[in-house]
């Protein structure tokens, strides 16, 4: 038998094998943990005797899934919140969780959700970051993601009152 038949046949009885192995390689990926993305995430820098702020992020899952909360060790507790218009009032509802459709991405920090952690251990400043964990449910598995988020500068104006009384004092 020459080398050219061993690696033919080699190659041929392999063959199978190999895309069995190519195959499950492919599909480690989602079963790896790679169903949810978070990115962009950030926090105001808050000011004296606040105890509350609002976390602004990109939350992305491939497959369906459930956001179950959000909590910080610089926090003592986090909530889901929606803000609605009802009755001319804007209203904040708390919510126990929040059903993320698959191949969606949700921005939190507008268009009415919000993840809030209150009672702030610690005033949070410019340029530190805040460890995040949130915590979801996918393909009926809870897993924990854990982020951290950026802390970036108040820019307060009030220039959008329109109101020649209020000044603008920086």
């Amino acid at each position: 038998m020459s080398i050219w038949t061993c690696t033919r046949r080699c190659s041929t009885d392999t063959l199978p094998v190999l895309a069995a192995l190519l195959l499950g390689l492919t599909a480690l990926p989602a079963a790896a943990n790679k169903d949810v993305i978070v990115d962009k995430v950030w926090v105001r820098e808050s000011v004296p005797g606040q105890t509350a702020a609002t976390l602004q992020l990109n939350l992305s899952v491939i497959s369906a899934a459930r956001l179950l909360g959000v909590s910080s060790p610089l926090a003592e507790s986090g909530e889901i919140a929606r803000v609605e218009h009802r009755g001319g009032r804007m209203q904040t509802r708390p919510l126990s969780s929040l059903k993320l459709a698959a191949h969606s991405t949700v921005i939190f920090g507008v268009r009415g959700l919000y993840l809030v952690l209150r009672g702030l251990k610690q005033p949070l400043n410019t340029g530190e970051r805040m460890p995040v964990s949130l915590l979801l449910e996918v393909g009926g598995k809870r897993q924990t993601v854990e982020v951290s988020a950026e802390v970036r500068a108040l820019e307060l104006s009030y220039k959008h009152y329109n109101d020649p009384a209020v000044m603008d004092h920086r």
